[in-house]
C-alpha cells in the first residue's frame, strides 16, 4: 500500500526539476559549468554546451520518473534516476567552489538534499514486490504449467488412437 504512495511522491521531485532544466537551463547550466566544463574539454566534447547537456539531463529525469510514478518498471526506474541523480551530485552543486560562507552553507544544504534524494532512488530500485504478491505470481505460473501439461498430454493421448 505504501509503495503506491511513496513512488509518485518520490517522482514529484523529479520531475518538477526536470521541467524546471528543460524550461530554464541557463541557470543550472551556470551552476555546473565550473565542474562540466572542464570534463568535457578533457574528453574532447568541446562543441558540447553545458546548456544542451542540462536540457537531456531534464528531459531523461522526466521519463525515468514518470515510469517510476506509474509503478511501470520501479527498479528500472530508480536505477536510472539513481544515475541521474549521481551526476547531479557531482556537478550540480559544486560547494566546495564557493568562496562566501553564507553561500557555501546554502550550496552544502542542497547539496545534501541531493544526496537524500540519491538514497530514495537507491531504495526504489531495490525494494521489490511483497513475499505474497512473489507467492501468488508462483502460484499462477505453476497453474499455467499444470494445465499447459494437462492439454499437451491429451493432445498426444488422442494421436496415439
Amino acid at each position: 500500500m505504501f509503495r503506491v504512495l511513496a513512488r509518485p511522491l518520490l517522482a514529484t521531485w523529479f520531475v518538477y526539476g526536470g521541467v524546471q532544466s528543460v524550461l530554464e537551463p541557463e541557470r543550472r547550466a551556470a551552476r555546473s559549468a565550473p565542474v562540466l566544463e572542464p570534463a568535457l574539454k578533457e574528453v574532447g566534447l568541446d562543441d558540447v554546451s553545458t546548456t544542451d547537456l542540462v536540457k537531456a539531463h531534464g528531459m531523461a529525469t522526466i521519463a525515468a520518473a514518470s515510469v517510476l510514478a506509474l509503478s511501470r518498471t520501479p527498479r528500472t526506474a530508480g536505477l536510472v534516476l539513481a544515475g541521474l541523480t549521481a551526476a547531479t551530485v557531482a556537478v550540480g552543486r559544486p560547494f566546495w567552489l564557493e568562496t562566501d560562507e553564507q553561500r557555501r552553507e546554502e550550496q552544502l544544504e542542497l547539496f545534501l538534499k541531493n544526496v537524500s534524494l540519491f538514497g530514495g532512488t537507491l531504495l526504489a530500485a531495490t525494494v521489490g514486490h511483497s513475499p505474497r504478491k512473489v507467492k501468488r505470481a508462483k502460484a499462477k505460473k505453476a497453474k499455467l504449467k499444470a494445465k499447459k501439461d494437462v492439454l499437451g498430454g491429451a493432445s498426444v493421448t488422442a494421436k496415439k488412437k
